[in-house]
């Protein structure tokens, strides 16, 4: 409830959240709030606690973000107002929960390329703009959490189920587990790579240019399939949510670990042998 406003949000919530300690104190709540508009969560008071700071600081972070596009857009003459409206008017992917669950880094032709531009624009024009500038460096971050999720967990000889920025393409520009498999590399570890949209003969233009150019010893790593890659190695990291990576998960045997970075929760069933990235 906003200060100002907060009888109005009380009557108007977006939604209600609820952190049971007990299940007769909620139920009482839950009384309490009933009839108000806007869905309400049961949850334990940790997640509760947690929403209220995901909330604000969400909110934080979007006047932040307004306020950079607004300073770039004041140097370069440029109606802040109207660029902000033609933005808020995508709710599909700009105002909408498109990418705002935990998972892993982003990558691509376009994400990095376009977050590196604006920032290093701002700079020339004098700007100090420390959200913008920092994206790509908190995504490096995530990066990092995940190599080191795989060192911690023992493994040295991996399979990699994918390797492209997104899953379903065979678009190898920039893509985080391009970044790991070279660390990983570098720290040691065997690897092997299957990834059945990325076939090494088809490759053209910029795709196989960055693969070839690039890092051309992973295209070394690669192999032709599921069971090649699967065999004699101690873990699998699945990268993608695709059909012939559930079939593989499935064909894990005793002493195989799963590092899923693509939530795949038919995985769940291996027990402890199975470990999803922020989860």
């Amino acid at each position: 409830m906003r200060e100002g406003t907060a009888v109005t949000d009380f009557y108007d919530p977006p939604k209600t959240v609820i952190g049971e300690v007990d299940p007769e104190t909620a139920e009482r709540l839950v009384a309490l709030y009933d009839g108000l508009p806007g869905p309400v969560f049961r949850t334990s008071l940790e997640i509760a606690e947690m929403a209220k700071y995901a909330d604000n600081v969400w909110h934080a972070l979007k006047v932040t973000f307004g306020n950079e596009i607004g300073a770039i857009c004041k140097k370069e003459g440029i109606d802040s107002h109207r660029l902000m409206e033609m933005f808020c008017a995508d709710t599909k992917l700009n105002i909408s929960k498109a990418y705002l669950k935990p998972g892993f880094a982003f990558g691509g032709s376009c994400l990095p390329k376009d977050t590196r531009a604006l920032a290093h624009h701002a700079v020339s024009r004098d700007l100090d703009l420390p959200v913008i500038a920092n994206i790509a460096r908190s995504n490096r971050e995530q990066i990092e959490r995940g190599i080191d999720w795989i060192l911690d967990s023992g493994a040295r000889s991996v399979c990699f189920l994918g390797f492209s920025f997104k899953a379903g393409t065979d678009d190898l520009r920039e893509s985080p587990y391009l970044d790991m498999i070279e660390r990983l590399l570098g720290k040691g570890c065997q690897i092997k790579v299957f990834d059945r949209n990325v076939e090494l003969a088809k490759l053209t233009g910029a795709n196989r240019s960055y693969l070839y150019g690039v890092i051309p010893h992973v295209a070394e790593l690669m192999v032709d399939n599921l069971e090649e890659a699967l065999a004699g190695t101690d873990s699998v990291v699945v990268t993608a949510n695709a059909p012939e990576y559930r079939d593989a998960v499935d064909r894990i045997r005793p002493g195989q670990r799963v590092l899923d970075f693509a939530r795949l929760a038919e995985a769940e069933a291996l027990g402890e042998r199975y470990d999803g990235f922020l989860w």
